[in-house]
């Protein structure tokens, strides 16, 4: 494995060599090529050579290739200085080591290809079968699958949903890999039991857990609290939990639980409301189980029968395929070695969906059958460990980088796999296939069972993903034989931390120990990696100057809030990810920088800071991202030329003053723009949006208001003018603005656009702000999905072609919205719909439309109801009364100013005091005697200001 990764990262460094602008001798950039070329012809050897005879010499090539790549790179480190003389010694040096590691490669090639002839003859003259299911189509339709357990999902189920009041707590406990998560993943997402709570929440405890973070997902995720968490205390934010589940019905998923004790600091959260609400704990400790479901007892997890351990193995072996017979009697000996234990199965069977012969599935079965004397935990972990072996070599580096996260996590798809290019973890395929190629490599691991994908968009691609514990396990083991991954297991001390780790990743807090450690330590670190996520600030100083070699540093854990000394120095840097920094920033030296992210932890914010005019010479980068920042425009090089920043690929955070025809000449590839700031950033560049047209190949593009509260400036502009739009526009994301219906029908003439996004959105019919769309006849030819999120809209109105492709509708907290157009009733296309936040009305009149649907013989549509409100009025007398001094149920209302009355007798109740705060005063002590307050919070918004009190 070490030695592919080895081997692709030295080709990364000499075809970043021979296409640089540095100052090399001429002789060294072919020496470049030349060497590039000889150890592209080590990748085929590699690919073959996973048997136990080719070990040595595979270390050999690692060692060879992290040699060969440690000197030249510190020798690039040294032509990038400014004496003449040192960059003249350097060359020299440079071509010296090319020539050697050009005879040292073809000396090793001849060794390696004794064995190679001897290890091929094993393929011959074996039944084969028939080619293997696009990587696509197989992730898509095997992944997260549940077989067998409908007994006991329909047991689940009822308790569940039991006519109980109490808050009840269902354990199930089992091993490690029996199925216990995808068994609470099927019970969460059961269409029954989403319609039945009124939230939904996941938290994973796992060994080492953090409450603060477990806390700050639920309301986020489950609760949908918007607000800054990260600055408030553990305790405060328990307390806004509870607050928030008070009354309503919940079901929170606390899985992988091990401890009782982890059990009582988390159970304090949930209040008891008698309204039904339940628990869902698994865990591998039964003593765990019966503690915190007593008097119930806990639902053990089974091992799967035989007939369903052998349909979970041919669904993740075959696909949909049918298999071929003489494949069978092999393939029930493997299954009937992993005893019914559903992690094993598909790990095992991932291995063997890309082998062909039967020769290998018998060699397979053979190291299976030799853990059958183990017990369940060793022989998992031993058949875990055969299909990491059995991976082809191009896959094992990127799958023992899993390793660098934490254990228990979700994993961003689109970080990974800039680390993963950061690294040189694959063979690079062309400059514009980087992504593409990775992206393929996850769907290859996915699709052998050893990554599990989570978050999905609405097309389909995978956002966030996650490992199991098992083979995170797995992937620590296997990087430290390869001396590849440390990480900090404090405390620490010179003796306990192994030399020379090519990965550092800080799980826990940072330890400053560890950066006083010998030189020798850091000498052939190639990655730092901050995941502690604590709100602290370091201290000490991280001593960057001695992490000469470094390319990815990734800091936005650490709780560094400038960037650090030295890390202009770091020229071989290709990542930084870094948390909130202000000023300037020294990056102009880092050429070979390809990521860079600026944000803070859990917190969106416009942090003000400049890129250094230099970032114009940094051709190598591919992303930029911030939530707001300021960048020149680009310098001319001939005539009308600018210089262009031709690998570019996504920006976000460019401010609305830097949106000038010649930025967008300058980052004209881009294909994904975040445009961000607030209303006077908009406000002194009120023509900004009308040079998108300069992005031709533009293909998603958000705005971004940050403070919509204090300003409607956007209201007049929201949207660039007609004619304006990029032509390949696919994807729209407007949040925090606000907009006139006309300025849809500008947005419905894109031809391409496929998705649009309203998020935190005032929603306008016309200038007199009446709050209807009506959807222009022209409509939305080619979208598929659109999201409306927060207040504004009241009626909705479209004609039978409106939206002939649309297949999925999201509407959040839209309060006033009654009905969604009916015509949805005949859509051919619509799939699903999703309501957050809304009121019985519309989720009724979806429901009507999704039986109409029924009725015609099309059963694909699904209304899914999330978090359904009390209905609200619009009282029109404690409207003209108040004036300026309105009553609301949220203080987030209070800052919108919507008005609105508890029921329906309150609207048309007529209101004799005039006074506003006599009015306040009577309306409330009616809540209080209707018990309509209790335990509950109401807001005042008084010009503006919004002041709330608990009654």
């Amino acid at each position: 494995m070490a030695a592919y990764a080895a081997v692709t990262s030295l080709m990364g460094t000499m075809h970043l060599i021979s296409q640089s602008s540095l100052d090399f001798q001429e002789s060294n950039k072919e020496c470049s090529k030349s060497l590039y070329d000889k150890v592209g012809s080590l990748l085929e050897f590699l690919d073959n050579s996973d048997n136990e005879l080719m070990k040595d010499l595979q270390k050999k090539v690692k060692d060879l290739a992290n040699e060969v790549e440690d000197e030249v790179e510190s020798q690039v480190v040294r032509i990038m200085e400014k004496d003449k003389h040192i960059q003249k010694e350097a060359n020299e040096r440079l071509r010296k080591i090319l020539e050697q590691a050009i005879e040292d490669i073809d000396s090793v090639k001849e060794e390696l290809s004794k064995p190679r002839n001897k290890n091929n003859n094993l393929l011959a003259g074996n039944c084969l079968l028939g080619g293997p299911t696009s990587p696509r189509s197989r992730v898509s339709t095997l992944e997260n699958g549940m077989v067998g357990h409908s007994d006991e999902q329909a047991r689940v189920q009822g308790e569940l949903t039991g006519s109980s009041s109490q808050l009840e707590v269902i354990s199930i406990a089992g091993m490690g890999g029996i199925g216990k998560s995808t068994f609470a993943k099927k019970m969460i997402s059961d269409p029954s039991i989403v319609g039945f709570f009124d939230v939904r929440g996941w938290i994973t405890v796992s060994k080492d857990y953090s409450l603060r973070k477990m806390l700050i997902s639920l309301l986020q995720d489950a609760i949908g609290v918007n607000e800054e968490l990260d600055k408030k205390p553990d305790d405060k934010l328990a307390d806004c939990l509870q607050k928030s589940l008070k009354g309503r019905r919940y079901l929170i998923v606390v899985d992988d639980i091990w401890s009782i004790e982890a059990w009582e600091d988390i159970r304090q959260w949930f209040p008891e409301n008698n309204n039904r609400s339940r628990i869902l704990l698994t865990t591998r400790i039964m003593e765990v189980a019966r503690y915190a479901s007593y008097p119930k007892n806990p639902f053990p997890m089974r091992v799967l029968h035989p007939e369903e351990s052998w349909n979970l193995f041919c669904q993740k072996a075959f696909g949909k395929n049918d298999y071929p017979v003489e494949f069978e009697n092999v393939g029930k000996v493997i299954v009937g070695n992993c005893n019914g234990l559903p992690l094993m199965i598909s790990v095992v069977a991932g291995s063997l969906s890309s082998k062909r012969t039967l020769d290998e599935w018998n060699e397979v079965a053979q190291s299976v059958s030799s853990l059958v004397n183990l017990d369940d935990y060793q022989r998992c972990s031993g058949v875990l460990a055969l299909s990491y072996n059995h991976l082809p070599s191009h896959l094992k580096a990127c799958f023992l980088y899993f390793g660098v996260f934490k254990k228990a996590t979700e994993i961003s798809v689109e970080n990974l796999i800039r680390l993963w290019m950061a690294e040189g973890l694959f063979k690079l395929r062309g400059i514009w296939e980087l992504e593409k190629e990775a992206y393929s490599l996850l769907h290859d691991l996915i699709d052998k069972s050893l990554i599990v994908a989570c978050k999905r968009s609405f097309d389909g691609k995978i956002k966030t993903c996650r490992i199991h514990d098992l083979l995170h396990d797995l992937c620590l083991r296997e990087s430290e034989s390869e001396s590849l991954l440390y990480v900090s297991n404090p405390p620490i001390s010179g003796t306990n931390v192994p030399q020379h780790r090519r990965w550092v990743s800080f799980h826990q807090e940072p330890v400053r120990d560890f950066f006083s450690l010998p030189f020798p330590t850091y000498g052939k670190t190639r990655s730092l990696h901050f995941l502690a996520v604590k709100p602290y600030s370091l201290e000490f100083e991280l001593g960057l100057d001695r992490f000469k070699l470094l390319r990815v540093l990734d800091l936005l854990g650490s709780g560094v809030w400038y960037l650090p000394n030295g890390l202009s120095n770091l020229v071989s840097l290709r990542y930084l990810r870094a948390g909130f920094i202000s000023g300037y920033l020294p990056i102009y030296k880092l050429q070979n920088l390809q990521f860079l992210s600026l944000r803070q932890v859990n917190k969106l914010q416009a942090i003000k800071f400049h890129l250094p005019d230099e970032t114009w010479k940094m051709s190598q980068l591919r992303h930029l991202d911030s939530a707001s920042f300021y960048l020149c425009s680009p310098p001319k090089v001939s005539g009308n030329r600018y210089r262009v920043l031709e690998n570019l690929q996504s920006v976000h955070g460019l401010r609305p003053i830097c949106c000038t025809k010649e930025m967008f000449k300058g980052i004209k590839k881009v294909k994904k723009l975040g445009i961000c700031g607030n209303s006077n950033h908009f406000y002194d560049a009120p023509k900004c949006l009308d040079n998108l047209i300069y992005l031709p190949e533009l293909e998603a593009l958000k705005i971004l208001l940050y403070d919509r509260y204090r300003s409607d400036f956007l209201h007049r502009h929201p949207v660039p003018c007609v004619g304006s739009f990029p032509p390949n526009l696919k994807k729209l994301t407007l949040q925090g603005t606000r907009l006139l219906w006309s300025q849809l029908t500008v947005i419905s003439k894109l031809p391409k656009l496929e998705v649009l996004q309203f998020k935190a959105l005032q929603l306008f019919g016309d200038e007199r702000g009446e709050t209807a769309w009506e959807v222009s006849e022209m409509g939305f030819p080619k979208l598929k999905f659109l999201l409306i999120e927060k207040k504004g809209l009241e009626y909705w109105t479209a004609t039978d072609d409106s939206f002939p492709c649309l297949e999925c509708v999201i509407i959040k907290k839209c309060r006033f919205l009654q009905e969604i157009p009916k015509e949805f009733a005949d859509s051919m296309t619509l799939k699903r719909i999703e309501l957050w936040g809304c009121t019985p009305s519309l989720v009724n009149f979806a429901k009507e439309i999704q039986e109409e649907q029924e009725i015609l013989g099309n059963n694909i549509l699904q209304v899914y109801a999330y978090d359904t409100i009390t209905e609200v009025y619009i009282c029109p007398t404690l409207l003209k009364i108040c004036a300026e001094v309105y009553i609301c149920p949220t203080e987030e209302d209070a800052k919108e100013e919507v008005y609105t009355c508890p029921t329906e007798e309150d609207a048309k109740e007529e209101v004799y005091d005039r006074s506003y705060f006599g009015l306040l005063k009577n309306w409330l002590r009616k809540m209080i005697v209707r018990g309509r307050c209790k335990g509950r919070s109401i807001y005042m918004s008084y010009r503006g200001r919004c002041k709330g009190r608990s009654w």
